[in-house]
């Protein structure tokens, strides 16, 4: 058995993991939209040299255009807009959970938007991943569950979730054509004027370039470790067990979000976290295999 793959995707979940402790580090001191921009400038260059021969094959046929950028409006700037907005008022740990839901509602919307056909075990699967979400947010109080009182960073990363799963929907069609490494780079390049321009704008930008060193490690972290390296093992490891296999992976990354966040920042682990993950990772899992 080649095991390659299985450590390069373990290495993708422990990178990815961690890089909620890095966010919530470079958060702490410099705004949200700044640091998205600087994170994909250096994921660009990153990932860049990678993708470049397909990029440039794809503007000059002219394909996809308009396409990816929606998919770098959507999925990377609004999208990371709202996720270091909700990550810069919650613990990592627990917004790892609620992010890891993703898939199940990427299901969801794919029935309901490309006619996809979602049975009851998906069904089950988005409403139990639905559910451990809001227990986490709710951190297992009932009444705000009812009156969904989860605070301004959970109504965020609810937001961020919803952005991602129809980036993902979205990006379904225009990966038939374009490889998912080419088509990942090219919204971070459609994304960063729109950091720029709009973290200019509010005033946010400069005051960035002043932060401390363990904020810009941070983003060298988010920019060369998840944006970078993590997507390129994720691909790999895609490309020798198949997107199914590998994406059972990313159901990984809440354990070591939590370990990383323990052992730095000291968030602890309550029962209604665990329960929540529980719901989550059981969900996801469910939608992911159910025909």
């Amino acid at each position: 058995m080649n095991r390659y793959p299985y450590i390069f995707l373990t290495i993708m979940s422990i990178v990815w993991g961690c890089n909620f402790v890095a966010a919530k580090t470079t958060l702490a001191e410099m705004g949200p939209l700044p640091a998205a921009f600087w994170r994909y400038l250096i994921a660009v260059a990153a990932l860049g040299p990678f993708a470049a021969k397909e990029l440039l094959l794809i503007i000059r046929e002219r394909r996809q255009w308009r396409n990816l950028f929606i998919l770098g409006f959507i999925g990377i700037f609004l999208y990371h807009w709202l996720f270091f907005a909700g990550l810069k008022l919650s613990e990592p740990g627990a917004a790892s959970i609620v992010i890891t839901s993703n898939p199940a509602l990427t299901a969801l919307l794919s029935a309901l938007l490309l006619g996809d056909k979602l049975s009851w075990r998906r069904w089950l699967g988005f409403a139990l991943a639905a559910f451990g979400a809001l227990v986490v947010l709710s951190n297992g109080d009932v009444m705000r569950i009812l009156t969904l009182d989860f605070g301004e960073g959970g109504f965020l990363l609810l937001g961020a979730v919803v952005l991602w799963s129809l980036y993902a929907v979205l990006g379904k069609r225009v990966m038939e054509s374009i490889s998912p490494l080419a088509a990942t780079t090219a919204g971070f390049i459609v994304a960063l004027p729109m950091f720029l321009v709009v973290s200019a704008i509010e005033g946010s930008l400069a005051p960035s370039l002043n932060v401390s060193l363990e904020a810009w490690l941070g983003v060298i972290y988010m920019g060369i470790g998840a944006s970078g390296v993590a997507f390129l093992l994720f691909f790999k490891g895609v490309a020798l067990l198949g997107a199914g296999r590998a994406s059972i992976f990313i159901y990984l990354i809440p354990l070591f979000a939590f370990l990383s966040s323990w052992l730095i920042l000291g968030e602890s682990l309550t029962a209604a976290k665990l329960a929540g993950a529980a719901f989550v990772v059981s969900g996801v899992t469910l939608t992911s295999r159910a025909k």
